[in-house]
């Protein structure tokens, strides 16, 4: 009879009292004081209770039986290592992240993950705040299909994960299999971010990766991915629909050595992705690669950012406007002796890739000879796929006295090209593009000059130690003497960010051409 009561709803004396003493003890364990646990995996006791120095826990495998709570704190002892994969449970509150870092002195901790999954794996958790650690994941020869990471967070029919910081964590030789988003389904990388599932429109807000060093990485540094890509600009995407990142920051990290990519933003909205070094990246990829990159984004700024590489297995280009690009911008950049070049565009047919812009970036000695396997010429921008909407390239310089080709444009892509600064090599180098649309701007030791720029320059632009920089703050070699005939000679564009490279305001009216608008140096 009991039972039938509490089918219809109703319930005796005894069972609320049990209710509400339950409520009593769950509404007391959200309330009481956050905990702090350590983790010695060198001198450590998993019988401990893990809450202070001198009992703390010892292995991985405990910490990760743990379910924190919100403003928890683990903390893993400077100068040893753990082998094996921090996963913890629980997930955080608004203003009461879970934290992880160190304690002690001495280097940082290391989790060696040792051709694990992951050294660290935030699964379906948010609100998790990671530091002070050093990252490991390298295992035998991964097989076709091992994915390898040394931060993986993925979230699974979730909803929407809230909050998550990784920072001043040390992530290294991770040598995982060569997949690549979205072919792929995922990449290998350092530092990854997943959004996943059929069921429950899944993704990400509030994500912040900043002052961390990746070095021997495969095949990726640090990106996003996603299951939800499906849109109208995106037809062919993966699911059902689409959830946009928000929130995304990547923010003054060094990458060294990267097997593929440097910094892939996937399905993000307005991401931010601002003053990262990349150094020496597609080094052991057989797919193309590109140092920064967004695709099917919306709003995504790349700037002061600077990439390089040195020749690694395939050309590669420095910057990207991959496919289902809407509104990205990459300005204030420094790119220098990439093998692929500075620039490139590729929008899948069927995408829509429109509004996008490259504007006051500097482009030193990037190379633009040979040609790709396929056939196409190497040039210092490449345009490759499908039809674009309305890319503009305006007020850059472009340096590469060792060029063949400046500009090759072997698909659809049409683009307009503003106040440039085009330097190419003493016997003249190539601009392959007969459909494009040019205006003001400077062209020197290049051949022919496109017919269509009825303003063009064609003169020594008289830069001042022209090849010198050798970082965006060292950059000054690029900016123009005085009597250059860029000097007041370019058009004025329309929300053009206002300020130039070196931090000059933008005239309203004849701007300089090139990426410096300040007066004539002496």
């Amino acid at each position: 009879m009991i039972g039938a009561h509490l089918r219809k709803g109703a319930l005796t004396a005894a069972a609320v009292l049990a209710l509400g003493c339950a409520g009593a003890v769950q509404q007391a364990g959200a309330d009481s004081p956050p905990n702090s646990y350590y983790l010695d995996c060198a001198h450590g006791d998993d019988g401990s209770s893990g809450k202070d120095p001198g009992h703390a826990w010892k292995t991985l495998d405990k910490a990760s039986s743990v379910t924190f709570r919100p403003g928890d704190r683990l903390v893993l002892r400077r100068g040893t290592q753990c082998g094996g994969t921090l996963a913890p449970k629980g997930s955080g509150a608004p203003g009461r992240p879970i934290t992880v870092g160190a304690y002690g002195t001495g280097a940082k901790p290391e989790i060696a993950a040792s051709g694990a999954q992951a050294a660290v794996l935030l699964r379906d958790v948010q609100g998790w705040e990671l530091r002070d650690l050093d990252l490991s994941n390298h295992g035998g020869p991964p097989g076709p299909q091992d994915l390898r990471f040394g931060i993986y967070v993925v979230l699974t029919d979730f909803g929407t994960g809230s909050h998550y910081v990784v920072e001043n964590v040390d992530v290294h030789d991770v040598n995982g299999c060569e997949c690549q988003n979205p072919h792929q389904k995922d990449p290998s990388g350092g530092i990854v971010f997943k959004a996943a599932g059929t069921r429950q429109p899944t993704g990400f807000d509030d994500v912040v990766v900043q002052h961390n060093a990746l070095t021997r990485v495969d095949r990726q540094a640090i990106g996003t991915s996603s299951d939800w890509e499906r849109r109208a600009e995106y037809p062919d995407g993966r699911g059902a629909g689409y959830v946009p990142m928000t929130r995304v920051r990547v923010l003054d990290n060094r990458l060294t050595d990267i097997g593929g990519d440097g910094i892939g933003i996937y399905n993000a909205k307005n991401a931010r992705v601002e003053r990262n070094v990349v150094r020496d990246y597609s080094m052991r990829t057989t797919q193309y690669s590109a140092g920064l990159f967004a695709y099917n984004s919306d709003g995504t700024v790349f700037r002061f950012n600077d990439v390089s590489s040195v020749p690694g297995s395939l050309p590669a280009q420095a910057f990207f406007f991959e496919t289902a690009n809407v509104g990205t911008v990459f300005e204030y950049n420094f790119s220098h002796g990439n093998s692929g070049g500075a620039l490139a565009e590729c929008n899948d047919p069927g995408a829509t890739s429109k509004g996008n812009v490259f504007r006051y970036n500097i482009s030193q000695d990037d190379k633009g000879s040979g040609t790709f396997p396929w056939g196409d010429r190497i040039s210092v921008i490449n345009l490759f796929c499908g039809p674009v909407d309305g890319t503009h390239v305006y007020g850059n310089t472009f340096y590469t006295p060792d060029a063949e080709n400046v500009i090759s444009q072997s698909g659809d892509p049409v683009l307009r090209f503003t106040d440039n600064v085009f330097v190419g090599r003493a016997a003249g180098s190539a601009i392959n593009d007969t459909r494009g649309h040019y205006d003001h701007n400077l062209y020197y030791g290049v051949q022919s000059p496109p017919t269509g720029d009825s303003h063009a320059v064609t003169a020594d632009p008289r830069l001042l130690a022209p090849g010198t920089a050798t970082s965006p703050e060292a950059a000054g070699g690029l900016r123009l003497r005085a009597g250059s005939p860029a000097l007041d000679a370019g058009t004025s564009v329309a929300d053009n960010g206002g300020r130039d490279y070196f931090g000059n305001p933008i005239p309203p009216h004849t701007p300089n051409i090139g990426a410096y608008t300040g007066p004539g140096v002496r």
